[in-house]
């Protein structure tokens, strides 16, 4: 199984993602946009995963979640990584207060460490992946993404709960099925 751990949008900000992207789609880069049904807040990818082991990850996200308060993280602006000068990934970025989305995060990936799946060796940065670039685009464009969504709130993200969540490939794109929620103690 393909796995990850992530927070949800609400319909609301997934949707004003989308508008906002709406006119850089017209010019046909070569991206691969992700649907909005999709579109999520990623705390841990796990990769392959042999479903034995979800009974330890179960147990290892009820463990660190549940202790956490509900809050709320503002959604707005745009990046890519790992620049966007030479962009791969288009993103949604987050705004206050990221010290608790670090913290959630930061748990989470001791808790799994601690269960065997290693730590992502990168800095938490949490966003949105709004689309993966797949070829060369024209000198400045990444700039000019980032540029045109900047200063654009999307709206307030709610992190009551934290999903385990299964991607399912196929040609016509991935699909997302949640395995399990764990709730934040609100």
């Amino acid at each position: 199984m393909r796995v990850f751990v992530a927070v949800g949008l609400p319909d609301a900000v997934r949707r004003e993602i989308v508008s906002a992207v709406g006119p850089l789609r017209k010019f046909r880069p070569p991206v691969a946009w992700v649907s909005e049904e999709n579109l999520h807040l990623t705390l841990k990818f796990m990769g392959e995963v042999d479903p034995a082991r979800l009974p330890a990850v179960r147990d290892a996200l009820d463990r660190v979640v549940s202790p956490f308060a509900t809050f709320s993280l503002e959604s707005g602006g745009a990046g890519a990584f790992p620049s966007t000068r030479a962009p791969r990934i288009l993103w949604a970025g987050f705004r206050e207060p990221l010290e608790l989305a670090g913290a959630l995060q930061d748990n989470i990936e001791a808790a799994l460490s601690e269960a065997g799946f290693p730590r992502e060796p990168k800095a938490f940065h949490p966003h949105v992946t709004i689309g993966r670039v797949r070829g060369a685009v024209a000198p400045g464009w990444g700039d000019a993404f980032a540029a045109s969504l900047a200063g654009r709130r999307f709206g307030a993200v709610p992190v009551a709960a934290v999903r385990l969540v299964e991607s399912l490939l196929s040609p016509a794109g991935a699909h997302y099925r949640t395995i399990a929620d764990f709730p934040l103690s609100g």
